[in-house]
């Protein structure tokens, strides 16, 4: 008996799909799923090699008005920071500043977030 037989063809599809992949070299995870790791604290992490400095907002470009809500503004805020760093080369962010004045809707304020960060490469 075959195994193929027992797999339903949908299944089947999405494996010959991984082996052709793997056999091409081409990997179908993208090279940015590396993790990057987010410290907050007085002190960066030990036995770290420093290689830059980054920051990540929420904004990415100068309009004048957003409507994102706060969650949604956060994550993009974090999220480019991660891409930030890992564009250097590292895996860990310890975050030395934050601006998070968009918290609140206050009519008129600035609702950008902002952290700035130094990247390090931990074994």
């Amino acid at each position: 008996m075959s195994v193929c037989k027992e797999l339903n063809p949908l299944t089947q599809a999405a494996m010959l799909v991984s082996i052709i992949l793997s056999c091409a070299g081409v990997s179908a995870q993208p090279e940015k799923t590396k993790t990057v790791t987010m410290v907050v604290g007085e002190h960066g992490p030990d036995g770290c090699e420093l290689l830059g400095k980054v920051k990540g907002s929420s904004k990415e470009n100068d309009s004048a008005e957003d409507n994102t809500l706060y969650v949604d503004r956060l994550i993009k805020a974090r999220n480019n920071l991660r891409s930030e760093a890992q564009q250097l080369g590292g895996n860990t962010v310890h975050i030395i500043y934050s601006n998070n004045s968009g918290r609140y809707e206050i009519p008129g304020a600035d609702k950008e977030i902002i952290f700035v960060g130094n990247v390090y490469r931990c074994e």
